[in-house]
């Protein structure tokens, strides 16, 4: 049962980080249309954040846990080298008769934020599931030394 929730939780974080492309990736011509993809595909994304909270909530896994943060911080390192060359470029290339847009500073800060919101709660459930671990550990020696030190009748 722990294999499928792992496949569960990468599951829904490679899901999550694959709505999280659509914010940067490039958009071809221009139209109306552009809006209301970008509005379908932020609640796609919080649904599938929701999903991947959920997953790690019920599989509860330090080690996966460090894991998906690891990737997470790959591929925040990724998006930097990927802003980079959207600024060499410029903004707008023109090929042929099409025009290709490529992401703007604004569409990577909001990538950005989305990205550091999955770090930051992956950083604060460990965090908190250590301090929990820990007060369990701490708790369970003082019953040991209590039961120890108090005479038997």
């Amino acid at each position: 049962m722990k294999t499928v929730k792992v496949i569960l939780f990468f599951i829904s974080l490679g899901i999550t980080l694959y709505m999280s492309y659509y914010f940067i990736c490039v958009q071809y011509g221009t139209g109306p249309s552009y809006d209301w993809s970008m509005y379908f595909i932020f609640w796609f994304w919080v649904l599938s954040a929701v999903l991947f909270i959920l997953c790690d909530l019920w599989l509860h896994h330090r080690i996966v846990r460090l894991t998906a943060l690891g990737v997470l911080t790959l591929v925040y390192l990724m998006s930097f080298e990927y802003y980079l060359f959207c600024e060499e470029y410029g903004h707008t290339i023109f090929q042929c008769t099409e025009k290709i847009s490529l992401p703007s500073i604004n569409d990577f800060s909001f990538y950005w934020s989305l990205q550091g919101l999955l770090m930051v709660y992956l950083l604060l459930a460990i965090g908190v599931s250590h301090l929990i671990r820990r007060r369990k550990e701490l708790l369970a020696k003082q019953v040991n030394t209590r039961q120890h030190s108090s005479p038997n009748d």
